[in-house]
């Protein structure tokens, strides 16, 4: 992506072929189940107080007996379920995750959450790498000269979940970066 107002600069949105589970401790509680390997809630998200608790009653309660279970003994009010092929990933806002990122209305909005779960689990997860544009001349040893040109990176940030808000960072970062 180029901007007219920053000739000679670009910022470029790539895939992030190493990102991890998405993070941050304003997100809520987040139990992945995944095929073939243990439960177990994300560690990069807001852990709740009674994670022990939570993961012994998803081993032993069928799915429905599960929400029942974190609305009745832990004050959840929503439940927000990204998906793919192999796993699920479960989001829900305890009553301890409300207090500690001051939600006062319920139910909470966890569009945001799963919307970030799903771009994860469907590998849409991007950088954006800010550059600018290095012409010059290069003298060879028989004295003949050539035009170059190459770009040179100026900033890169990585860990965006969905292409949508990775542009929006890419604009935002490269009139930052030129400016």
């Amino acid at each position: 992506m180029t901007d007219d107002r920053h000739p000679g600069w670009r910022a470029r949105v790539v895939h992030d072929e190493y990102a991890g589970e998405p993070d941050g401790d304003a997100l809520a509680p987040a139990l992945v189940t995944a095929a073939r390997t243990t439960p177990y809630l994300a560690k990069g998200v807001y852990v709740p107080h009674a994670a022990n608790m939570i993961l012994a009653a998803w081993h032993s309660l069928g799915r429905d007996l599960f929400q029942r279970y974190l609305r009745m003994f832990h004050g959840v009010t929503a439940i927000a379920v990204a998906f793919n092929r192999d796993t699920d990933v479960w989001c829900f806002d305890t009553a301890d995750f409300r207090r500690h990122v001051g939600i006062t209305t319920t139910p909470a909005d966890l569009a945001s959450e799963r919307a970030e779960w799903q771009a994860w689990l469907d590998g849409e997860v991007y950088g954006v790498i800010v550059e600018r544009r290095r012409a010059g001349t290069t003298t060879w040893d028989d004295g003949t000269t050539a035009a170059v040109e190459q770009w040179l990176e100026v900033e890169s940030v990585w860990g965006m979940y969905g292409h949508a808000y990775a542009r929006e960072e890419a604009a935002d970062l490269l009139h930052t970066c030129a400016a």
